[in-house]
């Protein structure tokens, strides 16, 4: 199982950046585990990097303290599943006290997806995205699905986050990867500029052969985005799975 990924982060046109990123790779008794998760404050709310950045450090320490456990004891995505929700749970009430504290709101998306072996699990909440991109040999392209859904009203408010509203359950969907599969993560900065077939043909899991690849592939999509108009904070990660 090898995995090949990197990240782009930047802040925009905006004064400072309120996405925060994750991505970590352990090599445990079960196989090579692949964590990666992007968080993105919410406009028009106080200390959005406070939210996005405090949400991702405690993701952080579940994976090490509870997820990874549950992987070397092989138990089920339903089960990973669970002890998400749970730490969430948590992340949503400490960032309500916490806003209370300072009479005023604050809140972030997650978009997260863990891999290990075959399996994937996605944890969504909010309007950040993760793609799925696949290659197969007799195919000219790669195809390219949107794994998430946004949470967002007609008129563009976020229903969904965390630390915004009272907590409502994150979207988790389950698969099983493919070997030539890359998966795009990234907030709504990055992704609101670009087309499906710029996204097949930059990430494109066949011709990924190092994370130097990705990194530049990840600028050029960015720097689309900031030429077409985009101001908002851009960030993304890629992670293209090679066996």
């Amino acid at each position: 199982m090898k995995f090949i990924s990197d990240i782009y982060w930047d802040k925009g046109l905006r004064e400072n950046n309120q996405d925060s990123l994750i991505l970590e790779q352990v090599v445990t008794v079960k196989g090579r585990v692949l964590l990666a998760a992007v968080s993105d404050g919410v406009g028009g709310l106080l200390e959005g990097e406070i939210a996005s950045g405090f949400i991702l450090e405690k993701v952080h320490a579940h994976f090490y303290d509870e997820i990874l456990y549950l992987i070397r004891k092989g138990k089920s995505r339903k089960v990973l599943a669970r002890s998400f929700h749970r730490c969430f749970y948590d992340i949503n009430r400490k960032l309500k006290q916490y806003a209370a504290g300072k009479q005023m709101g604050l809140g972030a998306t997650l978009s997260l997806l863990l891999l290990w072996k075959r399996q994937y699990l996605i944890m969504h909440i909010g309007d950040s995205r993760i793609y799925g991109i696949r290659s197969q040999w007799l195919r000219k392209s790669p195809t390219i699905r949107l794994l998430t859904g946004d949470h967002i009203r007609a008129d563009g408010s976020l229903y969904k986050c965390l630390g915004g509203f009272p907590y409502q359950a994150a979207d988790a969907v389950t698969g099983k990867r493919g070997a030539k599969m890359g998966f795009l993560l990234c907030s709504d900065g990055f992704y609101r500029r670009q087309r499906s077939k710029m996204l097949r043909d930059l990430l494109n899991p066949l011709e990924i052969e190092e994370e130097e690849q990705i990194k530049r592939r990840l600028r050029q999509m960015a720097l689309h985005a900031m030429n077409g108009g985009e101001k908002d904070n851009i960030s993304a990660i890629y992670v293209c799975c090679k066996s």
